[in-house]
């Protein structure tokens, strides 16, 4: 290409050609987060919709112990899908949605990646609503067609073995239940008020299961009405899931009274329609899940409630919602205080505790403070009756062989024993967990029983947690959006009787309007996509890949030009081998194991980026004046130091300038993209006048700062830094005044990012500023100083973005 094309050619459009613009993207390690978007000052990278990848979960998921694949279902419904294929994809791993809905705490909300910018979607809320549908509906679970000829026999009906039944069943094999009560379910059915769990749920959802066609055997108690042996004998595999339903006892005097209960007892009276003559004063010793609903069940069978417990509320393993709800029902809750006697009349019958008060020590395993008991303390709360709620224990009866010097059976990750064809899982393999908890394990134990029937390797690899702890979400330009709470029944309309639901489900237009909510973590990835009319141009800043807290994106190719005013005769090296390499290696060292060698001042040199996600904290003016000193004390001609500062931090005066910016941004870049004879005219001129300029590398930037990928708004000027240092050029400096004034600036910004700032260079603030006489008497600009050289955004940056890049150049040449 000659010199003239070279200087004159490309007028009209020039263009950006050569090397193809691209990204690519270690999938494993991106999590959908999107900050790259943010980052790019270009706006070519989008976010396109993924595979989903099983190596990665979101959050959600990953707290769930049902595994529930929550992202998924989340984005059927928000697609337009049908509940119907929301119950389906809940009812892979969990066939008890409607009960989980209600008794789970719900893990993946405390989890919930939304938390992070304003709170956790309602996940139980919306299970719950999909789990009514499906008992309303009368949906029917989805079952392969395969049939195996070996028998399994699943020992206890509660959540764990009817989960491991139900997975079982569905994968083919024929499957034989065992159940001591009369009833399936357990706590289910045994140990949850009905004012938590409707009896009417658990009946028409556990009977799902058992329709899929398991054999149920109740009142068929192992070690009474048959043997283990017997079992094993009859059937390929044993599951085990007999939980812990046996209550432990009080280790005081008077624990065994007529009128003492355990909660366990007290709770399967009731559900069984039990009439319990409580008096009028209860005393509840406990601060677990079934303390809370002894006292709650207690308090509307008409009696004044008050539960002792040994340490402090924060300590009280049950719910803490179901704690405020019992408090809001009137429940008296005495903290610090354990029991020491329970105190008889001439009858025999506990009228009275004898309590003392407890301090807290030192945690023990649990995590919690030890109560120790405080000297000279005791006090005395009269009752009528008591109920204790201290522990449960399993009922060991019939399994004596395989239980453990703890009272529970031992079993591996797999839910595997020692003898082969044995397997165990729910409460009595971890003691007292949760009803997800016994869910989740019925359906790894399935798995692992398919497994060793049809001798395939079990994958146990784990998936990384896809998490957004670290992600400033409240400043990215997500909108925030209040949560729709599940609504609570008045307190004083649930005590008349202990069916009164209290929890109530969400209305269908809240339940539509949570799901929506959901930020589908993982669900997308960064692409090169392009902006409308430049395509998929980049200004090679890197900045993507910089800010990536995974370091997921790569660039394969370097920046170059083939053609036009602008192409470049860079040294380009091999993919990898533009990292610093200042000692001169033969190929460019990883920056990791470069970093040791360089004093602080390189360090900041290779490694500083611009930055464009800001903290909303204001930097203190002690750290900025630490800034305009590294400035002016800048080398510059004649030591005339040619510039002035002028900082703001006024917030209103930096949004009307960024404004008036973009409205005449806005006209310039109408005017690049113009495809009218006057137009092409005006573009042809300015690409000659101002050559520097009509690069469409700045123009690209115009346009994604007036069109950007994400948000409702056009972007913020300044990236919402909380100062912005304006660099004033002296009219009446000497030399070359552009020259001046860039040291000036990259010893600030060197010196900012030293300080744990960031930086960012608003080129775009300067000539609308330059332009317009009104904007530089709002800022109290004035001759000489009245030539805006550049503006510099300066705040804490959201994320880390400081790293070491690739970066081509100009062939050195050397003369020796």
């Amino acid at each position: 290409m000659g010199l003239s094309e070279r200087k004159f050619g490309f007028l009209s459009d020039p263009p950006v050609a050569g090397a193809p613009f691209s990204i690519d993207l270690d999938e494993s390690k991106c999590i959908g987060c999107g900050i790259c978007v943010r980052q790019c000052p270009c706006q070519v990278i989008g976010l396109v919709e993924k595979e989903p990848s099983k190596d990665q979960i979101p959050a959600c998921q990953f707290a769930c112990p049902t595994g529930v694949d929550i992202r998924k279902y989340m984005d059927v419904l928000e697609k337009g899908g049908s509940i119907e294929d929301a119950w389906h994809i809940i009812t892979e791993k969990n066939p008890m949605p409607a009960i989980t809905g209600r008794v789970c705490p719900h893990l993946c909300e405390t989890e919930c990646n939304r938390n992070y910018l304003d709170s956790a979607v309602n996940i139980g809320g919306i299970e719950r609503f999909i789990g009514d549908h499906g008992i309303k509906a009368n949906l029917t679970f989805k079952k392969t067609d395969n049939r195996y000829s070996e028998k399994i026999a699943v020992i206890g009906a509660g959540p764990s073995g009817l989960s491991c039944a139900y997975q079982l069943t569905r994968m083919g094999y024929q499957v034989t239940l065992f159940e001591a009560k009369d009833k399936i379910g357990g706590m289910l059915r045994y140990g949850i008020p009905e004012y938590r769990l409707p009896a009417e749920v658990v009946e028409k959802e556990l009977q799902k299961i058992i329709d899929l066609g398991i054999t149920l055997r109740c009142n068929t108690k192992i070690g009474k009405d048959i043997s283990l042996d017997q079992i094993k004998k009859e059937f390929s595999a044993v599951y085990i899931a007999i939980g812990a339903q046996k209550a432990k006892q009080l280790e005081i005097e008077g624990a065994s009274l007529s009128n003492v209960y355990t909660g366990i007892d007290f709770l399967n009276a009731i559900a069984r329609k039990a009439k319990i003559d409580l008096g009028k004063k209860v005393v509840v010793i406990g601060g677990g899940d079934t303390a809370i609903d002894a006292a709650r069940v207690a308090k509307r069978l008409g009696a004044d409630v008050t539960i002792v417990y040994r340490r402090s509320i924060k300590e009280m393993p049950a719910l803490s919602s179901e704690i405020e709800e019992a408090q809001k029902e009137g429940v008296v809750i005495e903290l610090l205080s354990a029991p020491v006697k329970i105190n008889t009349d001439a009858n025999n019958k506990a009228t009275s505790l004898t309590c003392i008060k407890m301090e807290l020590g030192d945690a023990d395993e649990s995590g919690r403070k030890t109560p120790k008991p405080v000297k000279e303390t005791d006090y005395t709360i009269q009752l009528t009756s008591l109920i204790s709620a201290v522990s449960q224990a399993a009922d060991a009866e019939g399994v004596e062989a395989i239980i453990n010097n703890k009272g529970w059976i031992s079993a591996d990750e797999q839910h595997k024993l020692n003898e082969k064809g044995l397997f165990a899982g729910g409460d009595i393999t971890q003691d007292i967990g949760l009803v997800s908890q016994a869910i989740g394990s019925g359906r790894i134990a399935a798995e692992s029983i398919d497994a060793s029937l049809r001798n395939k390797q079990l994958n146990t690899s784990k998936p990384t947690e896809i998490s957004y702890k670290d992600i400033p979400l409240k400043i990215m330009r997500i909108k925030e959006i209040e949560k729709n709470e599940s609504p609570l029944l008045p307190v004083k309309e649930r005590l008349s009787d202990t069916k009164t639901e209290v929890n109530l489900a969400l209305q269908e237009g809240a339940f539509r309007a949570e799901f929506a909510r959901c930020l589908h973590c993982g669900r997308d990835k960064p692409e090169l996509t392009g902006l409308e009319y430049f395509g998929k141009i980049c200004i090679a800043c890197h900045n993507c890949a910089a800010i990536c807290p995974q370091d997921a994106l790569i660039f394969p190719n370097y920046y170059k030009v083939d053609k036009g005013r602008w192409t470049t005769e860079f040294d380009i090296p091999p993919a990898g081998g533009g990292f610093p390499n200042p000692f001169n290696a033969d190929t460019a060292p990883d920056f990791k194991d470069l970093a040791p060698k360089l004093n602080d001042v390189e360090k900041v040199v290779y490694t500083r980026r611009s930055v464009r996600v800001y903290k909303k904290d204001q930097v203190p003016k002690e750290l900025i004046h630490r800034v305009l000193e590294a400035g002016r004390f800048a080398p510059s001609a004649g030591n005339s130091q040619p510039w002035q500062f002028l900082v703001v931090q006024d917030k209103k005066k930096l949004d009307e300038l960024g404004v008036a910016c973009r409205k005449t941004l806005g006209l310039v870049t109408k005017i690049y993209q113009g495809k009218g004879f006057l137009r092409k005219l005006l573009k042809g001129s300015l690409a000659f006048l101002k050559p520097n300029s009509a690069d469409q590398r700045p123009m690209v930037a115009i346009q994604a700062l007036l069109t950007p990928k994400f948000g409702d708004k056009e972007l913020d000027l300044f990236f919402g830094a909380s100062t912005v240092i304006f660099v004033l050029a002296n009219r009446l400096g000497i030399s070359d005044t552009s020259i001046n004034v860039g040291i000036c600036c990259q010893n600030m910004v060197l010196t900012a990012h030293s300080l744990g700032l960031g930086t960012c260079y608003v080129g775009f603030a300067a000539e609308p500023m330059n332009l317009s006489s009104g904007l530089r008497k709002n800022f109290g600009i004035q001759w000489p100083y009245d030539r805006v050289a550049t503006a510099i955004a300066i705040g804490y940056p959201a994320i880390q973005v400081d790293n070491a890049v690739e970066r081509e150049f100009p062939r050195i040449r050397w003369m020796e």
